[in-house]
C-alpha cells in the first residue's frame, strides 16, 4: 500500500499510513500518524503497515519509541521497531502487560491495523530527552483510555496528543471510553501553555487549546442533555437516537464495541471527576 502522506512541519517529520476506502480516499480513524522528533518517535503505527513506518524510521533512525496508548494503531510496530532499530519502547504503566503479553482485539480492528508486535516496555521518566535539548514531558489523560498519555514541550508550544482530540464532535465511543475522564482530561490539557497539536489522527492543528476547548464544550453540553432526558425516564437507546440517530454499520461490523450508543451509555453512567497528574 502506498504512503498516504507525509506531515509537513519545520521541527517534525511524520506519516500518515493506514486503510484506503475501495475509491482511494483515507478515513480519519482507519489512518494513524507515526511523528518523529529528535531521536524519538512518537506512536508506532498499526503492524500491517510496518514496511511504510520502517522506511520512514530509516530516514533518521529512532532510539526510542513513546506509545500514547495501548491501541493496535498506535502500538503495533512497538515490537518490530525494538528489534530492527534497538529502540527503547515507553509506555504507561497500565499497559506494558498489554504490550507484552497481548490483548483481544475484534476482528475488524484486526482486519483493519493487523496484530500487535509485543515487546517489553519501559515506564516514562518525568521528562523523556530526544535530542537537540528538546525534553518532552508525558502527561497521563485518561478518557479515550486508561492508560493515554500526550507529550508536552512547552518551550515550543507543543502538545504530541494522541487520542486527546482526534475531533471537536464525537459520534462514536468504545465500550472503554469514560466521559468523565475525558473531561478531566481535556480541562487539564486547555491549562497548558501550548500552541500546536499534534493530533495522531487529525494532524497539525494550529489552535489547539481552541480545538480542545470545542471538543470539551461539545461533551459537557451532551452529558447534560443525556442527564436531562435519562431524568425524563428515556431510555439509553431512546437517548441515542434522539440526540446522535440510528446506529449504523460502524457499530454492526465491531460489534457494537464502536457505536453510537456507546457515547451515550457512557455520558449516562460516568458522574464523577478524577483528579488528573503527570505520569
Amino acid at each position: 500500500m502506498p504512503l498516504i502522506h507525509r506531515i509537513d512541519h519545520p521541527h517534525v517529520d511524520g506519516v500518515r499510513v493506514g486503510a484506503l476506502d475501495r475509491k482511494g480516499n483515507w478515513r480519519l480513524t482507519g489512518t494513524c500518524i507515526v511523528y518523529r522528533i529528535g531521536d524519538a518517535c512518537i506512536d508506532t503505527g498499526p503492524s500491517n503497515e510496518w514496511r511504510l513506518v520502517e522506511a520512514f524510521l530509516n530516514e533518521r533512525k529512532v532510539k526510542q519509541a513513546l506509545v500514547t496508548h495501548y491501541h493496535e494503531d498506535h502500538s503495533g510496530n512497538g515490537g518490530h521497531i525494538h528489534d530492527t532499530f534497538n529502540a527503547n519502547v515507553l509506555c504507561h504503566e497500565n499497559s506494558h502487560s498489554r504490550l507484552k503479553n497481548g490483548f483481544a482485539i475484534e476482528m475488524v480492528r484486526k482486519l483493519t491495523f493487523g496484530q500487535v508486535s509485543l515487546v517489553s516496555t519501559e515506564h516514562f521518566p518525568d521528562r523523556i530527552a530526544v535530542g537537540d535539548g528538546i525534553e518532552l514531558q508525558p502527561l497521563h489523560f485518561p478518557g479515550h483510555s486508561d492508560d493515554m498519555t500526550c507529550f508536552y514541550e512547552p518551550e515550543r508550544g507543543w502538545l504530541f496528543s494522541g487520542d486527546l482530540y482526534i475531533a471537536s464532535q464525537i459520534k462514536y465511543m468504545t465500550r472503554e471510553e469514560n466521559v468523565s475522564q475525558m473531561i478531566d482530561s481535556l480541562r487539564a490539557a486547555i491549562q497548558l501553555d501550548f500552541q500546536e497539536l499534534f493530533c495522531a489522527h487529525r494532524g497539525i492543528v494550529s489552535d489547539g487549546p481552541a480545538a480542545l476547548a470545542k471538543k470539551l464544550d461539545f461533551i459537557v453540553s451532551l452529558r447534560e442533555e443525556v442527564h436531562y432526558w435519562r431524568d425524563k425516564g428515556l431510555s439509553v437507546r431512546a437517548i441515542t437516537r434522539q440526540l446522535i440517530g440510528k446506529e449504523d454499520i460502524t457499530a454492526l461490523v465491531s460489534g457494537f464495541n464502536m457505536s453510537k450508543r456507546n457515547v451515550i451509555t457512557v455520558s449516562y453512567t460516568h458522574l464523577t471527576l478524577p483528579t488528573i497528574c503527570s505520569v
